[in-house]
């Protein structure tokens, strides 16, 4: 449940943040309610998703799958970080620290897409769309690609939580 949970936090924070940028808040010197919001919920985002790539890694299978999505989770928890520092406490030195943690995450993306489409078994190969879909939606972040964060996310989300049901197969199975 804990898995579903954070699929869905993922994807529900990236797309409200991103559909927030169309209100053009100013998060670089945050002053109301809704700059904060931005300032915040931004980072939140991606922490949320620097816990959730390897969780998703764990649905595909695979220790390469699973070593791999730690690339774009650190990067995600970094760009998480400097981006708290930089924009709410104004410490401009974080602005470096971002980008860094930004094109980590991109690239692992990249290369987290590569391997679950390569390493994947049978239909889980089609999960790498979900990392596909992430790095489309972080490049275009601001004008909605959240939205397509948001999307594959919580079709993630959807789709974990059908594996917590039992099938009709196995209610009807009688034990042995």
């Amino acid at each position: 449940m804990l898995r579903v949970a954070l699929f869905t936090v993922t994807g529900v924070i990236s797309g409200v943040r991103s559909l927030q940028a169309f209100t053009d808040p100013a998060y670089m010197r945050p002053v109301t309610a809704a700059d904060w919001f931005a300032v915040l919920s931004f980072s939140a985002g991606l922490f949320a998703l620097a816990f959730a790539l390897p969780m998703f890694a764990q649905l595909i299978g695979g220790r390469v799958v699973f070593r791999v999505s730690l690339v774009p989770a650190a990067g995600a928890a970094l760009a998480g970080f400097s981006n708290l520092l930089e924009d709410a406490l104004q410490m401009d030195f974080a602005f470096w620290f971002f980008i860094a943690g930004a094109m980590l995450s991109l690239v692992g993306l990249i290369a987290f897409t590569i391997v679950a489409a390569a390493g994947g078994r049978g239909r889980h190969r089609l999960f790498a769309a979900v990392p596909a879909a992430t790095l489309v939606g972080q490049l275009t972040f601001s004008v909605g690609g959240g939205v397509l964060i948001m999307a594959a996310w919580l079709a993630v989300a959807a789709m974990a939580f059908g594996q917590l049901r039992p099938t009709a197969a196995e209610v009807s199975t009688p034990p042995r």
